[in-house]
């Protein structure tokens, strides 16, 4: 009776989270007649959901393929919709509605769009470039600690397509490459995101004159501030740009800087992990398959989910085999999550995997 029970909260669970990632749209189609603008609707729909999914030039390149293949079964990748205006005008009929389409990673439209080429695996892992040069005020300095301490930030995060190009990029100013020159480096590196900037240094002198009285302590003090910008290669949007700053203290001046320009990377990095995450998981989400052997485990580990700070929703994709696959609106990155998980419930939890966008774990 309880193994029945808990097969009924499942199934019920996939039905009310069904359309719980879909993109929410606005459209208003037209035609001769009220269905054929409704079907015009739908189309607009999808199309708008694809003009954030798709770059433009590969729009233009594929129109005939998206043309044949896509808006012709636009109803079928629209998981819902209501009608909210319908109007006779000249020479035929306006109607409005309210659709959602799914975009998340195993939707039909998505499978589709992959299946046909015009998307791919991009989304789900994007490759980035990074390239951070920095100098010191009375010296330079080989080595870059800010970009290391970003570069280190992402792969915490997840991110295992992380390369750092230095010089390579041969660029005369980072910070305001053209759209050519992020072109020319998406081919030259065959990335999706590029972060550039630059980051400076300077020593402050003692660090007593930060202290009360006069005694020297013989630690030098550092000051840093870290400038990126990151951009999606394809289309030329700015997709996050900051600036951090930090502080460092050591026998010597040039170790003090070092540890600034770290302080200052690694805040860097961070905000750059929530810019990214937090545009890719609004459209994806966080894959998350549990392992247990009782549905009791499981549920435990759902509710964690749930009490989340930040999970806006969350969709059971499958179960089978004390298998669950969860599928996670989270604006932040995988360990993150895990880590939320972990304080949010007492069950046994061992970390099987991560990446990028996926989590998978064991519950004992």
């Amino acid at each position: 009776m309880i193994k029945k029970f808990s097969a009924l909260i499942f199934v019920a669970i996939l039905i009310f989270c069904s359309s719980a990632f879909a993109k929410t749209v606005t459209v208003t189609g037209v035609g001769v007649t009220p269905t054929e603008a409704e079907n015009d609707a739908l189309r607009m729909a999808v199309q708008n959901t694809l003009g954030v999914l798709v770059d433009s030039n590969t729009l233009v390149e594929k129109n005939i393929l998206i043309q044949d293949q896509i808006y012709t079964q636009s109803r079928g990748f629209v998981t819902d919709y209501r009608v909210t205006g319908k109007n006779q005008i000249s020479g035929g009929w306006q109607v409005t509605i309210v659709a959602e389409v799914d975009d998340q990673p195993n939707s039909k439209l998505m499978n589709e769009l992959t299946r046909l080429g015009i998307i791919n695996n991009q989304l789900r892992n994007p490759k980035i470039a990074v390239y951070v040069p920095e100098t010191h005020i009375q010296y330079q300095i080989p080595d870059p600690a800010g970009e290391t301490a970003i570069v280190k930030a992402l792969i915490d995060a997840g991110f295992s397509q992380v390369t750092e190009v230095g010089s390579r990029l041969n660029v005369s100013n980072p910070m305001k490459m053209t759209a050519a020159e992020m072109t020319a480096a998406a081919q030259k590196f065959g990335v999706d995101i590029i972060i550039v900037g630059e980051a400076f240094s300077e020593g402050l002198g003692d660090a007593a004159q930060w202290l009360p009285g006069n005694q020297k302590t013989n630690l030098q003090s550092c000051r840093a501030r870290v400038e990126a910008k990151m951009f999606i290669v394809r289309t030329g949007q700015i997709i996050g740009a900051d600036g951090k700053y930090g502080s460092g203290l050591d026998n010597s001046e040039s170790i003090a800087s070092k540890k600034a320009l770290a302080a200052a990377g690694k805040q860097m990095g961070e905000y750059l992990v929530s810019q990214i995450t937090g545009m890719y998981t609004s459209q994806q989400g966080v894959e998350v398959v549990v392992y247990g052997s009782a549905f009791q485990k499981i549920n435990q580990v759902q509710n964690a989910i749930g009490n989340v700070r930040g999970v806006k929703s969350c969709n059971l994709s499958s179960y089978e085999g004390g298998k669950a696959v969860f599928t996670v609106m989270y604006g932040g990155s995988p360990q993150t999550l895990f880590r939320e998980i972990q304080a949010n419930t007492d069950a046994d939890l061992n970390l099987q995997s991560i990446t990028y966008n996926t989590l998978t774990i064991q519950v004992r």
